[in-house]
């Protein structure tokens, strides 16, 4: 459709360039005219944008008698590959590189993991990285003159700053829905489709806008008897999909007879989930979070489906609201309306969970019950 498009992999068993049939790498590919592609490769990332915290990590390695290529590779610590495929993300987006930039994710808990990442960093980085930072300097002073043990460098904390201040920037990118949507593929197979349940409401806890489903290897209605009890199986499915994930958009494609490998391919695939549609425009504008105020409460509004009150726990800091679903924690930062206000009320309607907040009188004892 003429836009400039890049096709991005984070997932670390990469199979972009096997779907393209095309070799790619940690750099940029120009695959056609409008579309470039790469997956993203820890290694080059190491020797790139990396530099300091590799430097830093080796040497501290080296300092505790490992040897010089093990501590090399001890020097990718875990979320480094998430942050590089966020970090150009946002240099795409600052540098108004590409019209268009897809991002085929990892499965599931990878993919959690990597949306998840900006505001679970900034809860961390918020809460530790001054302790840290004034605990570096007294240790300059006192063990560092005792100890034969590399201690963190100015740069190497003012790139653990800029770091926080990128991933602030990032989930900017992430939580606007204009900018950015997910849309997620199942197929319709029990596992499958409560696996999708659940990536659905974290995906909406974090702020995220899933715009869209693609129910993915469906069998056509012709298909010969041999798959009829795999046709009836499929139509049951296929109405708990709608129930489920109504009134989400969703879009179908069809088991293709051979593998869908090669451009020609895709293009087949593509035409079949689309059509004319441009698959660029936005599907929803539905805000995963929302603040108003409601019968003189100020209320804060998160789309969590699928989930049970019994599964929500909330907790409430000074300026933070934190929320607990399953394994998942999002740290909420409260206005400063809100700040000084206490959750009154909690109750679910329409798929949402409401908290509502009031002002409390009396002492702090009184505040506490």
């Amino acid at each position: 459709m003429g836009y400039k498009t890049m096709l991005m992999s984070t997932d670390a068993a990469h199979s972009v360039s096997d779907s393209l049939e095309i070799p790619l790498s940690g750099k940029i590919t120009k695959i056609s005219e409008n579309l470039d592609a790469m997956e993203v490769d820890m290694l080059y990332e190491l020797e790139t944008r990396w530099k300091e915290i590799q430097r830093y990590v080796t040497n501290f390695m080296l300092s505790q008698g490992m040897d010089g290529i093990t501590s090399k590779e001890m020097a990718v610590m875990p979320g480094m590959e998430l942050m590089s495929a966020l970090f150009y993300l946002e240099d795409f987006y600052n540098n108004n590189a590409y019209d268009l930039i897809v991002m085929d994710t990892a499965p599931t808990g990878e993919t959690l993991r990597l949306l998840s990442f900006p505001e679970v960093s900034e809860w961390y980085s918020e809460r530790m990285y001054k302790v840290l930072k004034n605990m570096l300097k007294l240790a300059r002073m006192t063990v560092g003159r005792m100890v034969d043990m590399p201690l963190p460098s100015d740069e190497l904390l003012r790139d653990l700053e800029d770091l926080a201040a990128r991933m602030r920037r990032v989930r900017d990118i992430l939580t606007d829905p204009e900018i950015t949507s997910i849309r997620l593929v199942v197929n319709p197979e029990k596992m499958v489709i409560n696996e999708t349940k659940r990536a659905f409401t974290y995906f909406c806890l974090y702020g995220l806008i899933v715009d869209g489903l693609i129910v993915n290897r469906l069998y056509p209605d012709d298909a010969d008897d041999y798959f009829k009890d795999k046709l009836e199986e499929q139509d049951k499915y296929m109405e708990v999909i709608k129930e489920s994930f109504s009134p989400l958009e969703i879009m179908t494609s069809f088991q293709q007879p051979v593998e869908l490998v090669g451009i020609e391919s895709l293009e087949k695939l593509g035409d079949m989930l689309f059509g004319d549609v441009d698959p660029t425009v936005p599907l929803s504008l539905d805000k995963p979070l929302d603040i108003f105020t409601e019968d003189k409460f100020d209320v804060i509004s998160i789309k969590l489906p699928f989930i049970m009150k019994e599964e929500v726990n909330l907790f409430k800091t000074s300026d933070s609201l934190l929320v607990e679903v399953g394994q998942y924690r999002r740290s909420i930062t409260l206005p400063v309306t809100l700040a000084n206000k206490e959750p009154f009320k909690a109750e679910f309607r329409d798929n949402r969970l409401l908290i509502k907040f009031r002002e409390e009188e009396g002492d702090d004892r009184t505040r506490a019950s």
